[in-house]
């Protein structure tokens, strides 16, 4: 069986949970979790375990954790609505140091970061955890580009799945949606009749301003993102290959063209096949598309370089 663990019980690490037993792959779950509060919930879910083929399930199993396969990171302190993601970054990098600084891992362990600020985290998880930057990814952009999807099928009359929508950069205020590369229906979605320029940049605001919408009434954002992560475990499980965006350690390619004087974790186009992860390094934006990247990798580079 693959062992995967996810540390943090909170809306995502039990959405995510949930998902995984549904998965189709083998999987011994291991939920890494201090409160006393998660029992109950983990009994509930263990009671339908005749119900989900090859998974078992288990709490705080530290051997598990050190033997992982896949690590998703879903545990920390949330930001307050209408308050940035980098509002808790102190605090959340704190717990990614206590967390991964103390253990080594025993396998070729990916871990699939969730906390926000993400790629802040995700950088910090790659420091402290002393693994390969390949082997440290963020969800990033790829819920961003999905909530593009939804948006934009929103203002026409075609469906989600019929976009394939592009958002890099941070994972906050300063997206960046790459609609020089989006598509309705395999055609390039700038010289398609669906939609106007505003339309796309009202795609584009509602996409950024989603989570805060999201939290008018309920405390977080929970199943896009889970869903999200469940997937990421499907790709680098599968045998096909995907081009997604995810939260990664800038390259050579990528560090100069950001015009960055050192590497930063920023959602880039990926590549991932067969279980391994590549930047996509043969993309090209237009020049808005470029400067608005380069600003919202300052914005990430400024708050990475006095923090780690």
């Amino acid at each position: 069986m693959i062992n995967v663990t996810v540390i943090g019980f909170g809306h995502v690490g039990s959405a995510l949970t949930l998902l995984l037993l549904n998965n189709l792959h083998p999987l011994r779950i291991n939920v890494m979790e201090p409160s006393k509060t998660c029992e109950g919930a983990i009994l509930d879910m263990a009671h339908g375990m005749s119900l989900y083929q090859n998974k078992a399930l288990h709490l705080n199993d530290e051997e598990l954790f050190l033997h992982a396969d896949f690590i998703f990171f879903t545990a920390g302190a949330t930001n307050t609505q209408g308050n940035s993601r980098l509002s808790i970054v102190n605090q959340n990098i704190q717990l990614s140091k206590e967390i991964f600084e103390p253990r080594t891992f025993t396998r070729n362990t990916y871990i699939i970061v969730i906390t926000n600020p993400v790629d802040i985290i995700s950088h910090s998880v790659q420091l402290f955890s002393g693994l390969p930057a390949e082997n440290v990814i963020g969800t990033g952009t790829f819920l961003d580009s999905m909530r593009l999807e939804y948006y934009l099928s929103t203002l026409t009359p075609y469906q989600p799945t019929d976009f394939k929508a592009i958002v890099l950069g941070e994972h906050g205020a300063s997206q960046v949606p790459i609609y020089s590369m989006t598509k309705l229906n395999g055609q390039p979605i700038l010289s398609h009749s669906a939609l106007k320029s505003q339309d796309l940049e009202l795609a584009a605001s509602l996409t950024r301003n989603a989570a805060f919408e999201i939290r008018k009434t309920q405390k977080a954002t929970t199943y896009g993102v889970s869903k999200c992560a469940a997937t990421i475990l499907d790709y680098l499980l599968g045998d096909e290959q995907y081009t997604i965006p995810l939260s990664v350690l800038t390259n050579e390619y990528f560090r100069k063209m950001l015009n960055l004087d050192h590497d930063i974790y920023i959602s880039l186009p990926v590549i991932v096949n067969k279980g391994k992860i590549e930047i996509n390094s043969g993309f090209e934006f237009t020049n808005e598309e470029l400067n608005s990247l380069r600003k919202s990798a300052a914005i990430l580079a400024s708050i990475i370089k006095p923090n780690l």
